[in-house]
């Protein structure tokens, strides 16, 4: 486990090194929204410059956690981005096109438009049977896999503008490192060519955590020292997402009676784990193909990629910031050129639905 002391030295080193403009999906409540605050309280009075895009659903909660923000951090300039619905790729693509405006009309301290971070938590699993939008993809694939790639991809430009000695930093939380406990249906990734037989809840678990893994892996790969990827999962944490309508009563039964126990023993507090996501976007988590860098109080050594090679841009990691042994799951898959299928599935599924159309397995 890293030190909670090293990541927040790590969180306050980041914010007061540079100028930073962030993007956090899914913010308004939850994690998104914890790790925004970390950001905020890291950077507070004496760090360089930051701009946040908070995007999300609820024009409330975006201002009651801006104004929060704003105490922490006075001089922050913090932009809240109303998206109707991240379940359909049309609603990330309409986003990302007013993030790109933004930006590029004023970008943050006069220099080149860029997003430094790029944050996203958005998602939730779904019980019982799949629910497939317009698009033809699944509700809970579309937001925790397919939306997810899709920032990233129209947000790359943005991402790639950044200054050569400090790499962008893409965070996504999920299930990072568990590979575990269900069936890759590699004939139908996306679990709508069969919903009925291959949706579940762990099913989707393990397609959405070895898709990211791929992708991540291959954008590292593509752009060698510019972009540093890190999928986790971030534990046991408490937040107003246990209460989503679509969970049946059993599991908020159990929630409800449990959440007291859990709250004074293994659950990870809001402002840990907000600090913990941040911390993945500092030095630890290099970009592939940078050498000879040292972490800020080097205490805490390079982290080890996914694909088994330290530094190597993109990283499977669990809550506490170590990495996940996940190399043996890959073997197999790696061998059968599993990388290349996710990315040529990801890139059809963009450019059919980019089209204007359904997409079908």
């Amino acid at each position: 486990m890293v030190q909670l002391s090293a990541v927040e030295s790590a969180n306050i080193t980041l914010a007061q090194s540079r100028p930073l403009v962030a993007v956090f999906v899914g913010a308004t409540s939850g994690i998104g929204e914890y790790t925004l605050l970390a950001l905020a309280r890291a950077h507070g009075k004496t760090g360089k410059g930051l701009r946040v895009y908070l995007v999300g659903r609820s024009a409330a909660s975006a201002k009651s956690i801006i104004a929060e923000c704003q105490r922490l951090c006075p001089s922050g300039d913090f932009r809240f981005v109303q998206v109707d619905t991240l379940n359909l790729l049309q609603g990330t693509d309409e986003c990302c096109k007013q993030i790109t405006k933004l930006e590029t009309a004023e970008p943050f301290g006069g220099g080149e438009p860029r997003i430094d971070i790029l944050c996203m938590t958005q998602g939730f699993v779904r019980f019982g049977a799949a629910e497939i939008t317009p698009e033809g993809l699944e509700v809970s694939m579309a937001l925790l896999y397919y939306s997810r790639m899709r920032f990233t991809t129209n947000l790359l430009h943005l991402l790639l503008a950044t200054p050569p000695s400090h790499p962008a930093h893409i965070l996504s939380v999920f299930g990072a490192g568990l590979e575990k406990g269900a069936t890759l249906h590699l004939d139908d990734l996306s679990l709508t060519k069969d919903p009925k037989a291959h949706y579940g809840f762990l099913n989707l678990r393990v397609h959405v955590v070895h898709m990211t893994t791929m992708f991540f892996e291959h954008l590292a790969q593509q752009h060698p020292g510019k972009l540093s990827l890190v999928h986790v999962y971030p534990g046991l944490v408490l937040t107003p997402a246990m209460n989503h309508p679509s969970y049946p009563w059993w599991f908020k039964a159990a929630a409800f009676v449990l959440k007291p126990i859990a709250k004074r023993t293994v659950a990870i507090k809001p402002e840990e784990i907000g600090n913990r996501v941040l911390f993945l976007a500092t030095p630890r988590y290099l970009a592939r193909g940078v050498e000879d860098v040292k972490t800020s109080d080097g205490q805490v050594p390079v982290a080890m990629g996914s694909d088994g090679v330290r530094g190597g841009g993109a990283y499977s990691c669990n809550w506490d910031g170590e990495t996940n042994d996940i190399e043996k799951f890959y073997v197999k898959l790696r061998e059968q050129g599993f990388e290349r299928k996710v990315v040529e599935h990801t890139d059809k599924v963009f450019e059919v639905v980019g089209r204007g159309n359904r997409f079908e397995e």
